[in-house]
């Protein structure tokens, strides 16, 4: 018995849609990290975060018992640039993928948030992970040295950009 040739589309478009549909966010943060929050032609995006998130969690202060409020959070403005690219791919892609790829992207931008989030609160269920521990200190590596490892998940693209900067010992 063969596989109808939708099974096989599925099976090769849907796992790249959302493999594509994850990097393009993860890229897109890194760069609006890079561009909007540490330059100031980021205006108010550059001097909430770094007079807020940049400000709560320094040398020596790296990871809290609790988060450190929501003031300044430049979360919102970024879901804007993913919801103008959503409404584009909503009249380019075949209905299953732009579905497959709303959803991947919500997921992804969920998971940037929700890891920025983690890495800052000492005690983390998360820090029982090895890979966890791996990109805190990449995080925090960014807290040190402002100028350098500005991707939240994907270090990689630090990597292609010429901002990584290699872990030290751990530190809080």
């Amino acid at each position: 018995m063969t596989m109808p040739s939708w099974a096989w589309w599925a099976l090769l478009e849907i796992p790249l849609t959302i493999a594509v549909t994850h990097l393009t966010i993860s890229f897109g943060q890194t760069l609006m990290h890079y561009w909007l929050g540490h330059r100031r032609i980021g205006g108010v995006l550059f001097r909430n975060h770094i007079n807020f998130h940049h400000a709560i969690y320094t040398r020596g202060r790296l990871a809290t018992a609790a988060p450190q409020g929501s003031e300044g959070n430049n979360t919102p403005f970024f879901l804007v640039p993913v919801l103008l690219s959503a409404a584009t791919l909503f009249f380019v892609l075949p209905t299953v993928l732009f579905a497959t790829a709303a959803t991947a992207a919500g997921l992804s931008f969920y998971a940037h948030v929700y890891f920025d989030n983690a890495y800052h609160i000492d005690g983390s269920w998360l820090e029982r992970f090895a890979w966890f521990q791996r990109k805190r200190q990449l995080h925090f590596v960014h807290h040190l040295h402002a100028n350098k490892n500005f991707a939240v998940i994907d270090f990689f693209w630090d990597r292609l950009l010429g901002t990584f900067r290699k872990a030290g010992p751990p530190a809080h």
